[in-house]
């Protein structure tokens, strides 16, 4: 009874990608409720109702804990290397726990698990394992396909507000309401969600053979009207990368982009002028401060303040700081600071493994200088069942 008990639940849940596609179905949707609900709090009731993340945790932690079960049925399918790099990754957080808990008598696990460095490192290499489970499941990529295109079709809507917003200055479009910031990002709470996902999906779209250019249209349109700088990093990627062929007219736009940043000492006080927000920054922070948004800030607290102390193996293990408090919002920083030099190896190698091209590394490029999809689960989820399936694609050519 109990071994075809534990059959049954490895075939119809821990071995199935119907049973996964329902995961992101429900993960998806609730997050995107989340979002939707503590926007309309914060607009109309002053309150973000941020206990809804309570339950967003919940799924997340569940959804892990099976993911691991899954590893564990399918670890003679799944390829060493994804257990190699997760596994790294955690080991190198449970010795900075070890660490962080010898000097810090009040040390929490429970409150690091659910609010600080483990659950940090729970959304850095949920995504690993995925790939690790998506890969060898069953009809993954046909499900996958259906998982793309019901996301795509709520992004599609959500683009239409987000320029019905614009066009009409609604407020409860807006990406940062009430701050005085521009920009708009439709029915959710602003996220780095959007970005990510539009820049992503974006790039799907137009690698296809026969393209959607109304998609094509409203993507484009939504990155605009963000308001964000990682936006317009995505639409400059994806024109240098994916639409311009020749290797002179992209170093000539490579080359204009630089001389554009070394010289924003001179431009940018006249540019800022038309931006009440953004003049406040330049005036309090600077030309860097505006550019990189505070985060070249952060950097210099963290890694190179020097009243802070640190060790050689701060470098090698990382331990500079723990999330949130320390958050800089940009890859290598990031992964330097939680994970050092050996977790950033890992995880980029894990990245190369993964990547069938450098049309794909347009999302991590941007993440290097805008946070984005690494700190967004679902997001580097979409990212990857999209990579899995380009990848079976060229298998299948290759086989012809």
């Amino acid at each position: 009874m109990l071994q075809r008990l534990i059959h049954s639940a490895r075939v119809n849940v821990f071995e199935s990608a119907r049973f996964y596609y329902g995961v992101l179905v429900v993960l998806t949707s609730y997050f995107l409720v989340n979002r939707f609900l503590q926007k309309l709090s914060y607009m109309y009731l002053d309150d973000r109702w941020t206990e809804l993340k309570i339950g967003e945790g919940v799924l997340f932690g569940l959804a892990y804990v099976v993911i691991l079960i899954s590893a564990w049925f399918l670890r003679k399918k799944i390829p060493h290397y994804v257990f190699w790099c997760w596994g790294g990754i955690v080991l190198i957080f449970l010795i900075n726990e070890f660490r962080f808990a010898w000097v810090n008598p009040d040390y929490s696990l429970m409150e690091s698990l659910t609010k600080t460095q483990g659950y940090y490192t729970a959304k850095f290499t949920m995504p690993l394992l995925f790939w690790g489970v998506w890969s060898v499941l069953k009809n993954a990529n046909h499900y996958g396909v259906v998982f793309v295109n019901q996301l795509r079709v709520f992004l599609t809507i959500n683009a239409v507000f987000i320029i019905f917003g614009a066009v009409f200055g609604v407020s409860l479009f807006e990406s940062y309401p009430l701050s005085g910031r521009w920009g708009y990002s439709g029915l959710l709470w602003h996220l780095n969600f959007h970005c990510a996902s539009y820049g992503i999906l974006l790039i799907y779209i137009i690698q296809k053979e026969n393209k959607d250019w109304a998609s094509v249209f409203l993507f484009v349109s939504a990155l605009l009207l963000l308001g964000q700088k990682a936006g317009i990093l995505y639409l400059l990627l994806i024109f240098m990368i994916m639409i311009i062929k020749t290797t002179l007219l992209r170093t000539i736009i490579l080359i204009s982009s630089v001389a554009g940043i070394i010289s924003a000492p001179v431009w940018m006080p006249i540019v800022v002028g038309f931006i009440p927000f953004w003049e406040k920054v330049y005036t309090n922070h600077g030309v860097w401060g505006v550019i990189f948004s505070l985060r070249n800030e952060n950097i210099y607290e963290l890694f190179f303040d020097a009243e802070i102390r640190t060790f050689f193996v701060d470098w090698i293990v990382g331990g500079h700081g723990r999330f949130p408090k320390n958050k800089i919002e940009m890859l290598p920083f990031d992964a330097l600071a939680y994970f050092g030099v050996l977790g950033l190896f890992i995880y980029n190698l894990f990245l190369l493994k993964i990547i069938p091209n450098w049309t794909w590394c347009i999302p991590l490029i941007v993440a290097c200088f805008a946070g984005g999809i690494y700190e967004a689960p679902l997001v580097m989820v979409l990212y990857v069942v999209l990579l899995l399936g380009i990848k079976k694609q060229i298998r299948l050519i290759h086989s012809e």
